[in-house]
């Protein structure tokens, strides 16, 4: 019985052209299919992560010895099974605005964590205008829409505490 592998691929360099076209060609040649994929340029650094799949039981290294022509560092994690998304309930999106200083991060999302919700994305930005403003967008899922105004109101106490505004809107989805 044929078996997909699970592999979550990561590659770090800073950013030239062509790295997404030579990363995907030599998945495409070992017979990898691309089922889920992210990447991003932070300050000149080009990441990118995929998750992959083969028929073939690969062994981490041999993985990465496939890419070894490819400029980017690299690791690569096996999954033993399908990786299972955790996105059920409820989506929101938040945005947090205020002035570049440390910290602003770890408080917003250890309100989140102490509210039992779900990150599945978050970027940030520093404007490059003066005085800098520190960006960060989130979203998150609540498995528990009870809770909805204690969560939030705790979210809006704390980017008071850290002087930031904080933006939360449920996301709406509809069926096509």
């Amino acid at each position: 019985m044929d078996r997909q592998h699970y592999y979550a691929l990561s590659f770090v360099n800073t950013d030239s052209k062509g790295i997404v076209a030579d990363t995907t060609k030599v998945l495409f040649d070992n017979g990898f299919n691309l089922a889920d994929s992210s990447s991003t340029l932070l300050q000149g650094v080009f990441s990118m992560i995929f998750i992959v799949t083969n028929d073939k039981d690969y062994k981490e290294q041999e993985i990465k010895d496939m890419f070894k022509n490819v400029r980017s560092h690299m690791e690569v994690f096996k999954f033993d099974k399908k990786p299972e998304i955790n996105d059920n309930g409820s989506h929101y999106s938040i945005s947090v605005y205020g002035a570049d200083k440390a910290g602003i991060v770890y408080a917003i999302t250890k309100e989140l964590a102490n509210n039992n919700l779900n990150i599945i994305d978050l970027q940030t930005k520093i404007t490059g205008g003066s005085p800098k403003v520190y960006i960060m967008m989130l979203e998150v899922v609540s498995d528990n829409e009870n809770n909805e105004n204690i969560w939030q109101e705790a979210l809006k106490k704390t980017a008071k505490e850290i002087n930031t505004q904080i933006n939360i809107k449920k996301i709406e989805f509809y069926e096509l």
